[in-house]
């Protein structure tokens, strides 16, 4: 059974989860209850919490607990808690099914919390930028928090398509598997975190090579995103070809006003 700890100081989220029956079918133990910052800091010493909801009436209270949560506790996913019974199963379901992803190899003497947790960023990102999942913008602001992403959504961001036009180590049924070979080598030279912003090579199931670049939460972004993701961008197209045999080249540039600009229902919500 995962464990969770809800922090609201709102009656109607507070209620929802009282009328939630039979937390043991659902896969939860009943949940940790507290209303502020500091009951939360008490409940996460004392007690496991595999998930965290938070629902704050005032913005600086819940902005506190997030950043508390991204400093202390980066890889628990956090989950929204939903206003009636209905959402709130809902949103748990939601919860539950990430947790399974991220538990899957627990028994693995190699199991690596917060590189299962990279992996499932990746696999998220792939399919909402190759198109091959539709997400709207209310369910990408729940996975981008389940999944603890560091890049601020709300935000402009700049994704790329590319293609590589030789590699010199590239073989038959290596470069796309499932372990996304060149996905990883490509991380190495282009990816990464680069003036409070990050940089994410992407390569989908069916070999489309994109590059997806947004600012961090609560880092300083010092400078214009498209100055320093060029910079970054042709420093590590140079890196790739000299030690890893790889010629990129970069195919369309798009300055999006939000990763939310992804999402199906995007214009509806503009």
């Amino acid at each position: 059974m995962y464990r969770l700890l809800l922090v609201s100081d709102q009656k109607d989220v507070l209620e929802a989860f009282e009328q939630v029956e039979n937390w043991e079918f659902n896969g939860f133990r009943k949940p940790h209850i507290r209303h502020d910052l500091e009951g939360a800091k008490d409940s996460l010493l004392k007690h496991h919490a595999d998930g965290i909801g938070v629902a704050m009436k005032n913005a600086e209270d819940r902005g506190a607990i997030f950043h508390f949560l991204r400093e202390h506790y980066p890889q628990i996913p956090i989950f929204e808690p939903g206003r009636t019974v209905k959402q709130a199963l809902e949103y748990l379901a939601e919860l539950r099914q990430t947790l399974n992803w991220l538990r899957a190899d627990y028994s693995s003497d190699t199991f690596d919390e917060q590189n299962v947790m990279i992996k499932a960023r990746r696999y998220f990102f792939r399919h909402l930028v190759g198109g091959t999942k539709s997400y709207t913008c209310d369910q990408l602001f729940r996975e981008l928090h389940l999944l603890r992403s560091r890049m601020n959504p709300n935000k402009p961001c700049v994704l790329i398509r590319a293609e590589i036009s030789d590699w010199e180590d590239q073989s038959p049924g290596t470069s796309y598997d499932t372990d996304h070979l060149l996905e990883r080598e490509l991380y190495q030279s282009i990816g990464g975190d680069v003036k409070g912003f990050h940089v994410l090579p992407l390569v989908t199931n069916d070999g489309q090579i994109f590059v997806l670049a947004g600012s961090l939460w609560e880092e300083e972004q010092t400078g214009k995103l498209n100055e320093v993701l060029d910079a970054a961008i042709q420093e590590g197209i140079r890196h790739a070809e000299e030690y890893q045999g790889l010629h990129l080249r970069l195919k369309e540039y798009r300055v999006l006003p939000s990763i939310y600009a992804l999402c199906s229902d995007y214009r509806e919500k503009a």
